[in-house]
């Protein structure tokens, strides 16, 4: 989509200089040819691509240069009138550079300064020209120009949209892989981690009651081997947890994860834990560590901020995280996918997620969990 925008605005970029050598060729093959218009065209050419093909970027960004650029093109034309009428032929490219190069009204506006440019040559019909052009002529180039605006208008929508929900398609993807990895370990913690330790359990007991040599030891080696399957299990367990949280505490996984913020977006950032640390359940701490993720994503992404502050603070039953930035702000009632997601996990552990946040005033994100 993107690729075929591009292919349409090279188009409209390059039909000036079509209609601007066709009307030069007929001047040349059916006038004396002088220097002058031949300058005007050159420097018209040039003109042109300065402003348009050498710098795209002006054409919806730079009004003003735009506004010169149109001038300039007009007053050239003006003067490839004067000289001769077969430069008439240009003249339809006018109305499409108004549209490429003025925003908004102006662009209706200058079509209007378009069509006096037929009024120019000499000779010309004063009152059936302006006839033509203010019953056919103008109008029909209002509609066309207005009818492409829609449709840019239509394409940029659509291209942005689409953009919009593979991001969206591909966050929702990830959170249902890191989901069922959550999902998994829990399952093999409640089931086979727990029935193992029973076994153990049970085979210790069975050990302490006398039983004849051989059978005790048949009784250890079963338990041995339930040992061992039991501390393959959590390492399974271990293994399908996020990779920060496997070989680190909570606190150190979200202080890895605002350094590492900070080195990639170059912005002021802190992390401070507060209160005992001390091990939570791991549905908790992958909740924690992903909720710290996520806001910080979006005050790289999307707050602009020039500091970030976050808190990880243990409390008697309790953790809470705060993560604070002093950027752009938002109306916290229109939330992305991201903060969604951030509040239908914690909710799912029975937590809560609060932002406070206002254009201009920063965002304050606050997950509260429980401890125990």
């Amino acid at each position: 989509m993107v690729e075929q925008e591009r292919r349409w605005n090279l188009v409209w970029a390059l039909a000036p200089y079509g209609l601007l050598a066709v009307a030069t060729g007929v001047y040349l093959a059916t006038r004396p040819v002088t220097p002058v218009p031949l300058v005007v065209v050159a420097l018209l050419a040039g003109w042109h691509w300065w402003f348009v093909m050498a710098h795209p970027s002006w054409w919806e960004r730079r009004t003003g240069l735009m506004l010169l650029y149109f001038g300039g093109m007009l007053a050239g034309t003006v003067a490839l009138l004067l000289h001769d009428g077969a430069f008439a032929i240009f003249v339809p490219a006018c109305y499409g550079l108004a549209f490429l190069a003025l925003p908004g009204w102006l662009a209706y506006a200058g079509v209007v300064v378009v069509s006096g440019l037929w009024l120019v040559p000499q000779g010309t019909d004063v009152g059936a020209t302006l006839m033509v052009n203010l019953g056919v002529t103008t109008p029909m180039a209002v509609l066309i120009g207005w009818i492409i605006r829609v449709m840019e208008r239509e394409v940029i929508r659509r291209r942005e949209m689409h953009e919009r929900l593979t991001v969206l398609s591909a966050e929702n993807a990830r959170l249902q892989v890191l989901e069922e990895r959550a999902r998994v370990a829990r399952e093999m913690h409640d089931t086979v981690a727990q029935g193992l330790t029973g076994i153990v359990t049970q085979l210790e007991v069975a050990e302490e009651l006398g039983l004849a040599e051989p059978v005790r030891g048949r009784i250890a080696t079963a338990r041995r081997l339930a040992r061992d399957s039991l501390v393959e299990v959590r390492r399974s367990i271990e293994a399908l947890r996020p990779g920060p949280l496997r070989d680190a505490g909570l606190g150190e996984a979200v202080e890895r994860a605002v350094v590492a913020w900070r080195e990639e977006h170059g912005v002021p950032a802190s992390c401070t834990v507060t209160g005992d640390a001390r091990p939570l359940s791991p549905e908790t701490e992958v909740a924690v560590l992903r909720a710290a993720q996520e806001a910080l994503a979006n005050a790289g992404r999307h707050a602009r901020a020039s500091r970030v502050d976050v808190t990880l603070s243990y409390m008697e039953d309790v953790v809470v995280l705060d993560v604070l930035d002093d950027g752009a702000g938002f109306d916290p009632s229109v939330r992305g996918f991201g903060l969604t997601a951030m509040e239908e996990r914690v909710a799912l552990l029975g937590g809560t997620v609060t932002v406070e946040s206002a254009p201009g005033s920063g965002t304050a994100v606050n997950v509260t969990l429980d401890a125990r």
